[in-house]
């Protein structure tokens, strides 16, 4: 059996050199791929799995009658995916693109094994999915239209996690699949932020929904993480330095790998693991998950050394507001 997996795995991989884009889109659709993830997804995968990845291809070589892709990696270097055929448009430099790839690595410390089995332009690709999120914002304003009319609507526009509007705020089940909860998502991030793009907005819900299910976070409590520290402002920068949407610090960055904080994807990533690490930690100590919670958010905000030294929440009034606005929201998103 493994012998004929791996074998149809090379004839797939063999038909990339001529592969047109709706064959991409529909190995996309066999392996029900909703989203991309980022090179730092890769990065830290453990297992074997069929991932679309979205990233920078820096140049290929060949040995004897293979191929490779080095795929820029988070900390400028390369990651080698191995390919039996590469198309025209990826033989140069610097070209971004999505490769739907089968990543393998047996333990954190051994090494990724990567195989090609399909690749795409990265601009056709994402022009395909603003077209898709730009479709689900008119449906959505097709909805908020047909309450301002007095039809009742499936959702409370002004908050659209929560249940039928006139009864009880019921939120959504979680176990919705991953690409029905993102637009949901994408709605609410802008009307937050308005100065987003839709294909913005429907890029930080991927980013915030796939990262929570990797790391099992509560996609709602990142949700009202980034909209307390940054808005949804991809951009945002404080005063004392920290960066983009879940407000990283440089040396916190600079220490998982982050070559640009203010890209979405790569920043959402250590918003996501950091919480994850917070949550694990005080979990252990605590024994309670409420009380985890409150003191992973304290600890996000003003640092694990800080919560360490006073035995709890600090007595700073920056990190209570915080802790306090965040449980708000989150409370808020999860219908509570």
């Amino acid at each position: 059996m493994r012998r004929l997996t791996g074998f149809l795995l090379v004839l797939m991989a063999a038909t990339v050199h001529g592969q047109s884009l709706e064959q991409y889109l529909t190995l996309r659709k066999q392996y029900k791929i909703t989203q991309a993830v980022g090179v730092p997804a890769l990065e830290t995968l453990v297992g074997s799995r069929i991932v679309e990845v979205q990233g920078k291809v820096k140049g290929v070589f060949k040995i004897q009658d293979k191929s490779a892709l080095m795929l820029e990696t988070t900390n400028g270097g390369t990651e080698i995916v191995d390919a039996n055929g590469v198309p025209d448009w990826l033989q140069g430099n610097e070209v971004p693109a999505r490769l739907i790839v089968r990543a393998t690595r047996s333990h954190e410390t051994a090494q990724l094994q990567c195989n090609l089995i399909a690749a795409a332009p990265e601009g056709k690709i994402k022009a395909i999915e603003n077209l898709e999120a730009e479709k689900a914002a008119a449906r959505r304003r097709l909805e908020g239209s047909k309450v301002s009319r007095g039809t009742p609507a499936k959702t409370n526009p002004s908050n659209p996690l929560y249940g039928p509007i006139g009864k009880t705020k019921t939120p959504r089940s979680w176990s919705l699949p991953a690409h029905e909860v993102t637009p949901i998502y994408a709605g609410f991030i802008k009307g937050r932020n308005s100065r987003l793009t839709d294909g913005e907005a429907y890029r930080i819900a991927e980013g915030i929904v796939g990262f929570s299910l990797k790391y099992g976070v509560d996609a709602r409590l990142i949700m009202a993480m980034v909209l307390v520290e940054s808005g949804f402002n991809p951009a945002a920068r404080s005063h004392a330095g920290a960066m983009g949407l879940g407000q990283l610090m440089p040396g916190t960055a600079a220490g998982m790998g982050i070559g640009n904080p203010y890209d979405s994807m790569e920043n959402l990533y250590g918003c996501v693991r950091i919480v994850r690490g917070h949550l694990d930690k005080y979990g252990k100590q605590t024994g309670d998950a409420f009380q985890s919670l409150i003191l992973a958010l304290a600890a996000y905000n003003s640092g694990s050394g800080t919560v360490r030294r006073y035995g709890g929440v600090p007595p700073y009034k920056e990190t209570q507001r915080y802790v306090q606005k965040v449980m708000g929201w989150y409370k808020a998103l999860s219908g509570a």
